[in-house]
């Protein structure tokens, strides 16, 4: 019989070598569409399709609004665009009534306290992000965020670009940072940036669904990860690099990191060996 209860091992073993923990938005930070379902932003951002005759089955049908996004962006970059703003519309309406995760703030806490940074990497628009962070007593606590900004879909997680724009951001090693992530897509997202990956199983089925993709660890609930940050002693060296990036952001007022993730096109910061 497999049991439920995460390795501590492998969790403990990934957390001593964690300079920055990296938190998916929708999931571990709160649920985005509790008070507005998922299904509902994907009805309406089906309607935006000139003729949703000719769309598939499996996007006429699904109640996942990325799923909507993604295929607006195979039949034009205009469409793409005017899906991604009704969908930033959509998720600005929903953080009035979005729910919490449990334990997220202690978990927030237990970084601060032992010397980590937070940063937020969302597929998300950072505009949600940033709104429900200051509705919750967060914003001045999160040292970073990288979510969406731009209408292409393939920037978005499973690609490694966030994650990798924000390793850079916070002038970090892959190894130092790891992704806190709710869906296989946070996992396979942090393979391909050579980050480790906790996968935070919520939902029946998605423990069997994280050790298939090759999460580092899984937790059902963030008060085991809590617990597990605050069994450890602060570092001093770690804390001085915590403060030294609190509070900064994208979109905030912060040299060096005041602007969005770039395209994939783009000059990536550069650097050392």
């Amino acid at each position: 019989m497999t049991s439920l209860i995460p390795a501590a091992n492998d969790l403990d073993s990934i957390l001593a070598g964690t300079r920055h923990l990296l938190l998916d938005f929708d999931g571990p930070i709160c649920s985005i569409f509790a008070g507005l379902p998922a299904a509902t932003v994907a009805d309406r951002l089906r309607k935006l399709f000139e003729n949703q005759a000719q769309m598939p089955d499996d996007i006429a049908s699904t109640p996942d609004p990325f799923a909507v996004f993604a295929y607006a962006a195979t039949v034009s970059a205009d469409l793409a665009a005017r899906v991604e703003t009704e969908m930033t519309d959509l998720e600005l309406a929903a953080v009035a009534t979005a729910a919490p995760t449990p334990y997220v703030h202690e978990v927030v806490t237990a970084c601060l306290n032992s010397g980590r940074s937070v940063a937020v990497v969302s597929n998300n628009s950072i505009r949600t992000v940033h709104s429900y962070l200051a509705r919750h007593g967060l914003d001045d606590r999160i040292s970073l965020v990288v979510a969406r900004t731009d209408h292409d879909p393939a920037l978005l997680k499973p690609s490694p670009h966030l994650i990798t724009w924000a390793v850079s951001a916070l002038d970090a090693e892959p190894a130092e940072c790891t992704l806190v992530g709710d869906s296989v897509t946070d996992i396979q997202g942090a393979h391909l940036a050579s980050v480790q990956s906790i996968g935070y199983a919520n939902e029946p089925g998605k423990r069997e669904r994280f050790t298939a993709a090759g999460a580092g660890a899984i937790v059902n609930s963030l008060a085991e990860l809590t617990l597990r940050l605050r069994a450890r002693v602060a570092n001093p060296e770690l804390l001085q690099l915590s403060l030294r990036f609190q509070g900064r952001a994208f979109g905030t007022p912060a040299p060096d990191l005041s602007l969005a993730p770039p395209q994939e096109d783009a000059s990536w910061p550069e650097r050392e060996a």
